[in-house]
């Protein structure tokens, strides 16, 4: 018999070499496309704060004035309508810390059978996951943190899948811009250059035409030569020239108010276009946290996952009696206390067993709180920047009052 075992022995090591060997292999042949996979989702370099800041511009006469108002006061209605979303959203984290800080203060014979309550709704759980004949590819922690927000995952994956689509757009617009600004700025610095050749040409030609002057008066007198000719070839060179002259500097001065123009509509584009990023940024990071997925496929496959083991969930009942009346008893305990919303720790009991637990979730909700008061101050700063450079305008135009008034009017 130990002569046979060995040889079985001995099989099973040389089958688990050659299986070893294999599966190096195939690692061989496939990094990189594992990298080109990585690197295809990398994210774009963010913008800084200092490249985020707002520019604002100086703008003359009434239309452009009025139109500089106009587009400040949307701004203004974009940053309101964030901080509304925000706050919004804010209350809703504050609320569930709340809850959280009067489910601990719970203690004595409720304590007790809060967490026998849970335990028990733990165990059942526990049973009916074992019912599952059938490998997992999301985690419980996910299907947790997916079950709070069920009824919207689809909503919530078309608007994650929507944002990303606009974030690009967004990139592309802020290139665009800034490239816009940048030939701008070079055709100034072009027109100028022309403008100062025309400044050294006349200069050149008023010499030139004075020295011919001098020429022939000197000619006139020592020779007693006829300058009628000359004269008036030189002063037919003067005219000329300074026609030229003239027609070229009003064309360079023409080219050099319409660049402002364009100038100052492209860093007004890029203003709103920086406050679209920034709150648009913002939400990716918010419900990519929130809901624990790297982008919008992400988490379009897990949503699928998720759809999957609920169906798997609901071919099991044995237990849901049990489990019905356990969760009402907790909800009616935490009812008692004042929880505001008792049917999310239907989904969290073992946050209320496990301390370690609650602890991660209370650092989740102050750090998406973190984000929203992050959020809520970068567009409440630009709102008042952006009234603060209205009533600048108002203040110092002629027209300010009036133009306001059309604008809020309209």
């Amino acid at each position: 018999m130990a002569f046979w075992n060995r040889i079985r022995e001995r099989k099973k090591k040389q089958k688990q070499q050659k299986t070893a060997k294999e599966f190096s292999v195939d690692e061989k042949n496939f990094p990189e496309d594992a990298e080109g996979q990585a690197a295809t989702e990398e994210e774009p370099a963010r913008l800084s704060q200092e490249e985020l800041a707002a520019e604002h511009i100086i703008p003359k006469g009434k239309a452009e004035q009025k139109r500089y108002i106009h587009d400040c006061c949307e701004s203004v209605k974009d940053c309101e309508k964030q901080i509304s979303i925000a706050k919004t959203e804010y209350t809703q984290v504050t609320e569930y810390l709340t809850d959280i800080q009067k489910i601990d203060r719970i203690a004595g014979e409720d304590r007790e059978s809060l967490l026998e309550l849970c335990k028990r709704i733990q165990r059942l759980l526990q049973e009916r996951n074992q019912y599952k004949n059938r490998t997992l590819t999301i985690t419980e922690r996910q299907m947790r943190r997916f079950d709070r927000y069920q009824d919207d995952l689809i909503d919530e994956i078309k608007k994650m899948y929507q944002n990303e689509m606009y974030q690009k757009a967004i990139d592309s617009d802020i290139r665009h811009l800034e490239a816009e600004k940048a030939y701008i700025r070079e055709s100034q610095r072009e027109i100028m250059e022309r403008q100062d050749f025309l400044k050294k040409l006349a200069q050149g030609i008023s010499v030139l035409i004075g020295s011919l002057i001098v020429l022939f008066i000197i000619l006139y007198f020592n020779l007693d030569s006829n300058m009628t000719y000359p004269y008036i070839g030189t002063l037919a060179l003067a005219a000329v020239a300074a026609v030229v002259i003239f027609t070229e500097s009003n064309k360079n001065r023409y080219e050099i108010a319409v660049s402002d123009k364009k100038y100052n509509k492209a860093v007004e584009l890029l203003n709103r276009t920086k406050i679209k990023y920034v709150n648009n940024v913002s939400v990716l990071d918010y419900n990519r946290e929130k809901f624990g997925v790297r982008n919008a496929a992400d988490f379009e496959n897990l949503w699928g996952e998720y759809c999957k083991t609920k169906e798997y969930e609901r071919r099991f009942r044995d237990n849901t009696e049990q489990l019905s009346k356990s969760n009402d008893s907790l909800q009616r305990l935490l009812d008692s206390y004042g929880v505001n919303d008792t049917e999310v720790w239907l989904v969290q009991t073992y946050a209320i067993i496990d301390d370690r637990e609650m602890v991660e979730i209370r650092h989740d909700l102050n750090q998406r709180r973190q984000k929203l008061r992050e959020q809520i101050k970068y567009n409440t700063d630009t709102k008042e920047d952006y009234e603060q450079h209205i009533r600048k305008v108002v203040e110092e135009s002629e027209f300010g009052q009036e133009i306001l008034k059309e604008v809020l009017d309209k």
